[in-house]
């Protein structure tokens, strides 16, 4: 019951909105491929998202989904309109450890990535983040 629960809770943004369900299903690849730092998330792709926050995003999904193989309770997204500072990509992880998150990243393969993957804690959530600079971005 509660998984289905939390399958029909909206995606919350920062400023208060939610896009419809449908809205979110055909961004969420390309959002898992960022964080997973296989591809650049296009600005285009965050239109209509939160537009009075250029540049950064906080999301939460309307459904569960993984990354690297890992729950995701939420997404942060920082992109440089202007390119200059490039783009972080982070998926706050859901019921893991920091040990845990980083076996698993391990375990997932590191060729073509666009950019620095990591996982840290700076608080009580573990969080796995794609730094991409600017000059990475393309």
């Amino acid at each position: 019951m509660k998984a289905l629960l939390l399958a029909a809770m909206p995606v919350v943004l920062m400023d208060g909105t939610a896009p419809d369900l449908n809205h979110w299903l055909r961004i969420e690849p390309a959002i898992v491929a960022a964080v997973e730092c296989r591809q650049a998330l296009p600005l285009h792709v965050l239109d209509g998202i939160a537009p009075n926050a250029p540049g950064s995003w906080s999301l939460t999904p309307a459904r569960s989904f993984t990354a690297f193989g890992l729950p995701v309770k939420r997404i942060e997204l920082f992109i440089d309109p202007d390119g200059e500072l490039g783009a972080s990509y982070t998926a706050v992880i859901e019921k893991r450890s920091l040990a845990q998150v980083r076996k698993q990243l391990t375990l997932a393969s590191q060729r073509g990535r666009i950019g620095q993957l990591s996982a840290d804690q700076p608080g009580a959530e573990v969080q796995v983040t794609c730094t991409v600079a600017a000059t990475e971005q393309g």
